[in-house]
């Protein structure tokens, strides 16, 4: 068969029609900014705001934002499921879930709840939550006050079941949820399963109030009768949660939405939003901000459910968030558009290539102002193509290696020098906005800190199979209108960020390739950080823990991907030393490595605790030395969280509880979790393991 070559002004018109066809539009409506304009802007009008959510986007609802995990929630609060069955005839009594779920508690008041001393033991310490900053809670999957334990396990109960009929067998038309249990937890040998709530899901405790959420529902009930849990309030959500907060009494969510609707204003949780409470990303031509969501930040009063102060940022499914007291702050990654940079470096050096009839093509493409950078891309390299097939073989061969030598370098350090990310701070008094840019890809909420005054930041530059080999890290502060005004850079290069932790004025950072340097970095004259010492070690720690001023334990992994725990001693900070360190025999996993709600440390008796699929370690460190001084094992479940109450240690799975004497290690109690009951021979769905 004969190919027709197209000339490259017929393949210009080719391209330029299918790109009017395929977007309704020719220009690109996020590239706004000029070359030294990054960030988050506002809004200025209505007609602005309602032209670009139609330009650049569609309507439609990603698959990605529908089980969107925090917190341990995975699915939707009454998700409708349907499982084969075969020729299976099941009962209603088969049907039903075990437990039977618990309608939604009663919206009457509570009668008021008063016990005696006699009826409970003294609660002397208990566990929190393991959260990032002190005074800042975080939702988890178990929430105690001693008295009583609230724990949502990752199961879903089956309710409202149909059976479907048909010429296959037939099938099942359910729905299903999870279920928060209420466990009285005290006195240890009696503790037991008390009540549960449905839907459960990721929890706050304040005092009388329990607040549930799942991926799409926020729901308050008060527990001052923990046996008869009565519901307050309850919102759906406009979008699907990710992440929140609980800072004095206050809650602050953040939704994401996919669907803000292809023109006309943003509706939010029923309310119309203002033009300019809505931001959106600009930047230069060679970096492109990542619009796939917008995400809605509130805050919420916990006495009625309502949502008061909003502020909508258009960002991506890589969006990170962390909260101060004072503040709360959300990223977005700018990554080098590779065709933008292509076409900059053709316009620059071209000429070393091509002949001037050639460029003269290029760049009367370039020239034309209302082509987007796509269509002017896909011009180009028709230009390009056509010129190539009139070479012979080994001038095409010559060619090649030349410019994709020149182009590789040049694409290399154009992305180490334009990779960026923005970090937008909502006041939380007031839900004013400031943006601030730093270089480079953040990797989660551990390497953001606000202290004093002063946000900081660590960064990985060049993680990209482009430059890797060229990796660099640094840490950046940045002042209350979040300009930056001093950094340290060039750390361990050739490889990235795997953990950080701030404790005051110090940084710990860890970086990885094939060792280990652990950082010590002084940020307390915010304008002039430095490097105080190191250490290198194999492996690498992906969570840092302060245990005292100058004690730091890691979890990662060691070089042969046993997991291993590394106690670092900081006294010296010009020169830190690995005290000691414990390797597991097996290659185990543990969910604490990427989640720290799981990470579970006991300061009044030195113990750490690691749940690693059914086991719960129980390490203590102390004198500078790791041992583990239990293995409490579950029935085939993976341990999720633990928590201590006074002397015993609380475990828990899918499957049990485990109650344990911190003195003897005894087992004193084990409480069975109801399990949920599907019928036979129909497809059960399993929620994602925790290891």
């Amino acid at each position: 068969m004969k190919f027709m070559k197209i000339a490259a002004p017929a393949i210009l018109v080719l391209v330029l029609m299918s790109s009017i066809f395929a977007s309704g539009c020719l220009s690109s409506n996020n590239q706004t900014g000029t070359a030294k304009e990054v960030g988050m802007i506002p809004f200025t009008s209505e007609k602005q705001m309602e032209e670009y959510f139609s330009a650049n986007y569609d309507g439609h609802v990603s698959s990605y934002s529908t089980n969107v995990i925090r917190g341990g929630v995975m699915m939707d609060s009454g998700s409708k499921m349907s499982g084969a069955t075969g020729n299976a005839t099941v009962s209603a009594e088969m049907a039903a879930p075990t437990p039977t779920p618990m309608p939604i508690a009663p919206t009457a008041p509570a009668t008021d709840y008063v016990e005696s001393a006699q009826d409970r033991s003294s609660v002397d310490r208990v566990s929190g939550t393991n959260v990032q900053v002190v005074g800042v809670d975080e939702a988890d999957l178990v929430k105690t006050d001693g008295n009583y334990i609230y724990y949502t396990p990752q199961l879903w109960y089956p309710t409202n079941m149909t059976f479907v009929n048909n010429s296959y067998g037939g099938y099942y038309e359910y729905e299903q949820f999870q279920t928060t249990f209420v466990i009285d937890s005290l006195p240890p040998e009696l503790a037991s399963i008390i009540s549960n709530i449905g839907p459960g899901g990721s929890l706050y405790l304040l005092n009388d109030t329990l607040i549930t959420i799942t991926s799409n529902a926020l729901t308050s009930y008060n527990v001052s009768d923990p046996a008869k849990p009565v519901q307050t309030w309850s919102k759906t959500l406009d979008g699907y949660y990710i992440e929140s907060r609980m800072i004095d009494g206050k809650l602050y969510m953040v939704v994401q939405k996919s669907d803000v609707g292809s023109g006309g204003p943003i509706i939010y949780m029923n309310a119309k939003m203002s033009f300019d409470r809505c931001y959106y990303p600009v930047g230069p031509t060679i970096i492109r901000p990542s619009t796939d969501v917008t995400y809605f930040v509130s805050a919420v009063d916990m006495k009625t459910g309502d949502f008061e102060d909003t502020v909508a940022l258009i960002g991506s499914y890589s969006t990170i968030m962390y909260a101060s007291g004072n503040n709360l702050y959300m990223t977005n990654y700018f990554y080098p558009d590779t065709q933008a940079i292509e076409l900059q470096f053709i316009q620059a050096h071209g000429s070393e290539y091509y002949p001037q009839d050639v460029m003269s093509q290029i760049n009367k493409v370039m020239g034309t102002d209302y082509l987007s950078e796509n269509v002017k891309y896909m011009a180009v390299m028709e230009v390009v193509y056509n010129y190539t097939e009139k070479m012979t073989n080994e001038e095409r061969e010559n060619y090649y290696n030349t410019y994709n030598e020149a182009w590789s370098a040049y694409l290399a350090k154009v992305i180490k020098d334009s990779e960026t990310t923005t970090i937008t701070r909502i006041n939380l008094d007031n839900f004013a906005v400031t943006t601030g840019v730093v270089p480079g890809q953040i990797n989660n909420q551990f390497s953001m800190d606000e202290h004093d005054g002063y946000f900081r930041v660590a960064t990985t530059v060049g993680n990209s199979w482009l430059t890797r080999e060229e990796m660099t890290n640094g840490v950046y502060v940045l002042d209350e209108k979040m300009n930056i005004v001093g950094s340290v850079t060039g750390l361990a290069e050739s490889e990235r960020i795997y953990s950080a932790r701030y404790a005051g004025d110090r940084l710990y950072l860890v970086t990885y390739k094939q060792v280990d340097p652990f950082f010590v970095i002084d940020l307390s004259d915010p304008k002039n950080p430095e490097v105080l010492g190191q250490l290198k070690l194999p492996g690498y720690s992906t969570y840092l823990h302060p245990l005292s001023e100058n004690l730091v334990v890691g979890l990662g992994y060691a070089d042969d991907w046993k997991m291993k725990l590394t106690l670092f001693d900081v006294t010296d900070v010009k020169n830190p030393t690995e005290l000691d360190s414990y390797v597991f025999s097996n290659y185990s996993g543990s969910s604490a490595l990427y989640d720290h709600h799981a990470f579970m440390w006991d300061a009044g008796r030195n113990l750490l605790v690691i749940p690693t699929y059914e086991h719960a370690y129980v390490m203590q460190i102390k004198d500078g030395d790791i041992t583990m001084v239990k293995d409490d094992v579950h029935k085939e479940a993976s341990v999720i969280r633990s928590v201590y109450i006074n002397n015993f240690l609380y475990t828990f799975s899918d499957k049990e509880i485990h109650i344990l004497n911190q003195d003897t290690w005894d087992l004193t109690k084990k409480i069975e979790i109801p399990q949920p009951k599907y019928p036979e021979n129909m497809y059960r769905p399993y929620p994602m393991p925790y290891y």
